[in-house]
């Protein structure tokens, strides 16, 4: 399940998933739908960091799309140029978050850190309510509304 994570410093809330996503991976759905939501906040956020070519990659990610896992797939696509840009780690899919220190170090951050950062800015008065987001899927929705009412 998409799971809550904190960032202890600074202190800041994560979203963090249960499993990898990507190719190869586990790919549980509100994992990727997770992770499909960073993308499409990438896609249409104001980042100067994410050029017109990577926002065109970003932008083919749908959502709550199902997700083949295949290299051609627009997430598997949208995880390889992520990390072609990041120039660290090129292995096709995105990591579990696996210590709060980690999640927010500049020279060696999660790549799950910078797309939860991106839906933060698209939801400055709503974040961590995924749910609220107007393009927020159900398996993700259905996580974070159970996580919220813990």
């Amino acid at each position: 399940m998409a799971s809550p994570t904190v960032c202890f410093t600074p202190k800041l809330f994560f979203w963090n998933i249960d499993a990898n996503v990507g190719i190869g991976s586990p790919n549980r759905a509100d994992d990727v739908q997770l992770v499909q939501l960073g993308y499409h906040c990438m896609s249409v956020g104001s980042d100067p960091h994410v050029t017109p070519q990577l926002r065109t990659i970003f932008a083919a990610v749908v959502p709550g799309a199902p997700y083949s896992g295949s290299p051609s797939d627009p997430l598997s696509v949208a995880i390889l140029a992520h990390q072609r840009a990041r120039g660290g780690t090129q292995d096709g899919h995105v990591s579990v978050i696996t210590s709060a220190s980690g999640a927010y170090n500049s020279t060696n951050t999660f790549m799950l850190t910078a797309l939860d950062v991106q839906i933060r800015r698209q939801m400055p008065n709503d974040y961590p309510r995924l749910d609220k987001h107007p393009k927020c899927p159900p398996a993700l929705r259905s996580a974070v509304v159970k996580a919220c009412t813990l």
